[in-house]
């Protein structure tokens, strides 16, 4: 009964990284040469953000959508990362397919998140080749991208994702 409880438990982790290998092969390349796409967008507090002037440190940008319910329940993981990392990591969340910007602030001010949040695009959510949300992706300081994932993720997650660097 174990030995075959074990099997189908190696089975079903085969599968689900055998899935989100291909649900990110059509992200960003992390081969260690592909630079981020550079941005310039505003954040919930009006003031404008490139991917330029987060090169202080590594950053975990996280791109979602307020509709979306796995981006909801990630969120408070990334508020969790913020607050216990935020000396060696910035982290940025970018809301795409959003309906106004008064949406995003009100969405992020109700839940008392307080991670910069920028106002996302359709030229950004192209260059990052978002097709899915929440997506991620840890940029270096010499602007690379080094990793990426798509779905949930817990705090321990986004560390392990991270801390590739």
């Amino acid at each position: 009964m174990l030995k075959n409880l074990t099997v189908q438990a190696l089975i079903f982790i085969a599968i689900f990284n055998l899935i989100s290998w291909f649900k990110e092969s059509s992200l960003l390349s992390t081969s260690g040469d592909i630079k981020a796409p550079e941005f310039e967008l505003m954040d919930i507090n009006n003031q404008k953000v490139t991917l330029a002037s987060l090169s202080d440190k590594p950053t975990l940008l996280f791109f979602w959508a307020p509709w979306c319910s796995v981006c909801k329940l990630t969120m408070p993981n990334v508020q969790d990362f913020y607050q216990s990392h935020s000396e060696q990591f910035n982290v940025v969340s970018v809301a795409l397919s959003f309906q106004s910007p008064d949406e995003i602030v009100n969405f992020m001010h109700q839940r008392e998140y307080s991670f910069t949040t920028l106002l996302g695009n359709a030229d950004v959510s192209q260059d990052y080749k978002i097709q899915a949300f929440p997506t991620y992706y840890v940029i270096d300081t010499d602007g690379i991208v080094v990793n990426k994932s798509l779905g949930y993720s817990t705090e321990i997650g986004m560390l392990l994702r991270s801390m590739i660097l």
